[in-house]
């Protein structure tokens, strides 16, 4: 198989898994990958800009806007002016909001542990370093947290911990 031919495989592969991920996520949840971004962000900073919001969707400001107004009517988020810069406009959950992201967030971690099921946690550690590879060769400079030790469990980490406790004397 050609280099070219290997990319373009790669390249397929890796928008079906997106399809699918976000198809099931929304299925489970009830919430569009979206929807679901914005108030993922707007929970991780309460009272965020929704400048700021545009600068990390990165999507056309008008689609933000009208995702925004959407979130409002729907009561999920509030939005104001910044008292001290009225050219800004604030945007916060309100309580339904935020009980909506809490209910996700569980389902969501479960989403998350049933999507690597029975992979090594080396090979999802490997498919995480090629897709930051991928986002920074494609000039995606922004900073990505650090990998950490996920609650996620994958195939080999919980049957490796199970056995290295089996092996300890006691």
């Amino acid at each position: 198989m050609s280099s070219r031919h290997q990319v373009s495989t790669v390249f397929l592969r890796l928008g079906k898994a997106h399809n699918a991920a976000t198809q099931a996520f929304e299925s489970l949840t009830g919430v569009g990958a979206a929807r679901w971004r914005l108030l993922y962000l707007i929970h991780q900073q309460p009272l965020v800009s929704q400048k700021h919001l545009i600068g990390q969707v990165r999507v056309d400001p008008g689609s933000i806007t009208r995702q925004l107004k959407a979130l409002e009517a729907d009561g999920l988020i509030a939005r104001s002016d910044d008292p001290q810069d009225t050219r800004l406009t604030r945007v916060r959950l309100t309580q339904s909001g935020q009980s909506l992201v809490r209910g996700v967030m569980r389902q969501r971690a479960g989403f998350l542990e049933r999507m690597v099921s029975g992979m090594p946690r080396r090979k999802v550690l490997t498919c995480l370093q090629v897709l930051e590879g991928i986002s920074r060769n494609l000039g995606d400079d922004e900073p990505l947290p650090p990998l950490r030790r996920s609650p996620v469990r994958c195939a080999t980490t919980s049957a490796n911990s199970r056995a290295n406790r089996a092996r300890k004397p006691a």
